[in-house]
């Protein structure tokens, strides 16, 4: 594309009509707010309908002007003139229009001139490119760089390298990203076993107890024969055997007590559902609640006369057992309190019983004590059985991890080379500037998928002025080159960088426009005479 003639009214600086021819090489000079930047502003408003950074909303007339008018001849990469005018009215939007060749247009109709609109800003406005964050860099470039078959980069491993890699990966940043996360999760089931092994070592190493042995056997055995022979003498004896007897009729008394009250209580009740069957003119199950006619009406009636019969005759049975029971109970009472209760005899009983539980007590906690030791022990040699089994796991771990290092050394050598092979065409049209699509981590020697731009060798954010301006120039022209879109560049600020033969770096076939403060003077844009001519002898 090259821009023949601009023309502006009511834009930016200019309040009037501001209008200019532009050349193959054009020098826009002037002093400072001169108005010498208005001529990249005028270009990309009128295409894009923005600032330098792509802002749409930014107004861009002058502060008097009511409209902001800018009109632009150029010819495009096929040799076709055309003629673009976009008109902007400060308070009112319906007034707003864009016109190619005098056919009103919209927006989306012009990006077969400029192809992509950061693209654009990044070929006329260098610094535009440079201020973007690299992952957006990245993205830009990464759209009009070709498109590299990996198959044929994976060709170049030898076959010992194709095997670690199992085949050839579709997604070599992705495959990367798995690998590092394989070997992150090896080193953190290791670091786990670690933790495992340390709380292993801590059971071996526990300081067992001696076992105890209980002593007092023979005085247990005494104490216990001694029991058994007093619970064995009549008079005891018949005791407990008619206390035994008084606690049964006591018992059975209370559960034939309870019988009773539970049959009155279901008379009561089932009394009231009869009457309530019988004197109804409708009559319902009690049950189930479903009406109930005829004949299973008089039958409910019988059966339920019936029960109560039967319960009112169950009741007044066991009333009368009630009462033979109390007389029996009465009487067994009475002969237990006529057992003679041998005092000293009970006494020395209880003596013996509470020795006897003491012993026992004791030789419990020694069993307890002696189990536990028995339980450490065999915890001792499980935890050196899981030691060892840790240790195996560990290493296997490290197995896995040294052939993941060696796939990632593979895989990042398979990187650097498509990644060389994809940089080749953009290269071509670098001099000074150099692109790494990656950075290498300190501390594993690892890449790190990344965008970092070079002049000489130093980083971008290191550099100054002049290198600045000259690296924003290199990538401009490569991004032109590269996307075939063969815009104009714009040389800002062109007296930091007069060292730099941007000329004939970058004029071959780009129109170039070059801004450059002329103390005092007015704004000034004229032709490079000698080095048209001599473009002109060359084509």
């Amino acid at each position: 594309m090259v821009i023949k003639n601009i023309k502006t009214v009511g834009f930016r600086k200019f309040e009037k009509e501001f209008k200019t021819d532009l050349y193959p090489i054009s020098y826009i000079t002037g002093k400072n707010t001169s108005g010498k930047t208005n001529v990249l502003y005028a270009i990309i408003w009128a295409f894009l309908g923005s600032n330098l950074t792509g802002d749409e909303r930014v107004w861009l007339g002058n502060s008097k002007a009511e409209n902001c008018y800018v009109e632009i001849n150029f010819i495009d990469n096929n040799g076709k003139k055309h003629t673009l005018v976009r008109s902007k009215n400060k308070y009112n939007n319906t007034k707003n229009f864009i016109l190619i060749d005098n056919k009103e247009v919209k927006q989306e109709d012009l990006v077969s001139f400029y192809s992509d609109k950061k693209l654009f800003l990044s070929i006329l406005n260098p610094n535009y490119f440079t201020s973007k964050k690299p992952a957006e860099q990245k993205e830009l470039l990464d759209r009009y760089l070709p498109q590299i078959d990996i198959h044929l980069v994976y060709e170049k491993l030898d076959d010992e390298e194709k095997k670690i890699l199992e085949g050839v990966p579709e997604d070599i940043t992705q495959y990367m990203s798995d690998l590092r996360a394989d070997k992150k999760l090896n080193e953190d089931r290791i670091k786990n076993l670690r933790g495992k092994i340390e709380y292993a070592e801590s059971i071996v190493n526990t300081e067992l107890e001696e076992k105890k042995q209980f002593e007092k056997n023979e005085e247990l055995t005494l104490a216990m024969q001694e029991l058994s022979f007093l619970n064995s003498e009549n008079n005891r004896s018949d005791r407990d055997r008619q206390l035994e007897t008084v606690n049964s009729l006591e018992k059975e008394l209370i559960q034939m007590e309870t019988n009773i009250r539970k049959l009155s209580n279901e008379m009561s009740e089932g009394k009231k559902k009869y009457l309530v069957v019988k004197n109804s003119i409708k009559s319902y199950c009690p049950t189930c609640e479903q009406e109930i006619k005829d004949d299973a009406r008089n039958k409910t009636i019988t059966k339920m006369r019936d029960d109560l019969e039967k319960a009112y005759y169950e009741k007044i049975d066991l009333e009368k057992d009630v009462l033979e029971l109390k007389t029996k109970l009465n009487t067994e009472k009475c002969k237990l309190y006529a057992i003679k209760d041998n005092t000293q005899i009970k006494n020395r009983m209880t003596e013996v019983d509470l020795q006897i539980k003491r012993l026992e007590q004791e030789k419990s906690e020694i069993e307890k004590f002696n189990s536990s030791i028995d339980f450490k022990t065999k915890n001792i040699e499980d935890a050196k059985k899981d030691i060892e089994s840790y240790e195996n796991m560990i290493s296997q771990h490290y197995k896995n991890i040294n052939n993941i290092e060696r796939a990632i050394k593979i895989i990042q050598k398979l990187y650097i080379n498509y990644i060389e092979e994809k940089m080749k065409v953009a290269t071509e049209h670098l001099k000074d500037v150099r692109i790494k699509y990656y950075s290498v981590l300190k501390e594993s020697g690892e890449l790190k998928d990344d965008f970092i731009i070079t002049y000489n060798g130093n980083e971008f954010k290191n550099l100054s002025k002049s290198e600045t301006i000259a690296t924003a120039l290199e990538l401009s022209n490569m991004l032109n080159k590269v996307s075939g879109v063969n815009l104009p560049l714009f040389i800002d600020d062109s007296e930091s960088c007069a060292d730099y033969d941007f000329l004939n770096q970058y004029s071959k076939d780009t129109q170039i426009l070059i801004a450059k403060v002329n103390k005092g003077a007015e704004l000034q844009i004229t032709e490079d005479v000698v080095q048209n001519e001599s473009l002109l002898q060359a084509a």
